[in-house]
């Protein structure tokens, strides 16, 4: 395992994204320390901020772990980009956390800004706080937000989840802001607690499943009453992530509405006041 403990607190954003378990391999303290990252417009050593502390070393086909300490609030990027291993952070964390993810988890024990997972292809990552706006959601320019992987929230969410997300799962444990799941063509997204307002506007595809009824868009049609063969599975998928529901979440009959009409109406909103 491989420590980072904060000794400086940043005056100015720093963007972190060398700090990763494949950045780190094979690496001595003082060689993880001598790391260039972006602080402002100029770069800085790691040791500048932190310092390391390098554990037993790992085996040779595996990625040491990597732990983070202080608050991480001004440092963007941290996980950017993983491909397998695992980054713990013990606080909360600043923008574009886990963006362009291919694989590894990221555990992040406080709360995490904006963009969160933007553009993830694989991987887990974990929230225990609340999160921003745009997680998972494409960034400005692009067509295409997540397309796998799971991004699993304990606390709140805020607006934009999900937006053009194409693939993977997305579970909030909380409520979330406006227009959740905007253009959705795929995937899965989970919100506990209550929806704000337009709720899977323009989306085409996938399934948006909100316990707490939104005020539904006119361009979405009520089609049934029903048990989905497929929440058992999901239900199973989430409790190993260690997002838990309740049994009668569990045992839930949801109503059923398509669309959004807009853009084809295949896509599905499923509501249940368990």
């Amino acid at each position: 395992m491989i420590t980072l403990k904060l000794k400086v607190q940043p005056s100015l954003p720093v963007e972190a994204e060398g700090i990763s378990p494949e950045n780190f391999a094979g690496k001595t303290a003082q060689e993880i320390q001598e790391i260039l990252i972006w602080y402002g417009n100029s770069q800085v050593k790691v040791g500048d901020f932190f310092e390391v502390e390098v554990g037993k070393a790992a085996a040779k086909d595996q990625l040491p772990k990597v732990v983070l300490q202080g608050n991480l609030e001004r440092f963007k990027r941290l996980g950017q980009g993983m491909t397998a291993g695992e980054m713990e952070v013990e606080s909360s964390v600043g923008f574009h956390a886990g963006a362009f993810m291919q694989g590894g988890k990221l555990t992040i024990k406080g709360d995490a800004g904006d963009w969160l997972g933007s553009h993830m292809e694989g991987g887990t990552i974990l929230v225990e706080g609340s999160v921003g706006n745009y997680v998972a959601a494409a960034q400005r320019g692009r067509d295409i937000g997540m397309t796998g992987g799971a991004i699993i929230v304990k606390g709140n969410a805020g607006q934009m989840l999900g937006s053009r997300m194409r693939r993977g799962l997305i579970a909030v444990g909380g409520d979330c802001g406006d227009v959740v799941g905007f253009k959705m063509a795929a995937g899965t997204i989970i919100v506990k607690g209550k929806a704000a307002l337009r709720a899977g506007a323009n989306m085409k595809r996938g399934t948006i499943i909100i316990f707490q009824k939104p005020t539904m868009m006119p361009t979405f049609y009520k089609n049934c009453e029903y048990k989905p063969v497929f929440w058992k599975l999901l239900c199973k998928q989430l409790s190993e992530y260690g997002f838990e529901l309740d049994e009668a979440q569990r045992n839930a009959v949801f109503t059923r509405y398509t669309g959004d009409a807009n853009t084809g109406g295949k896509g599905e909103i499923l509501t249940c006041l368990a």
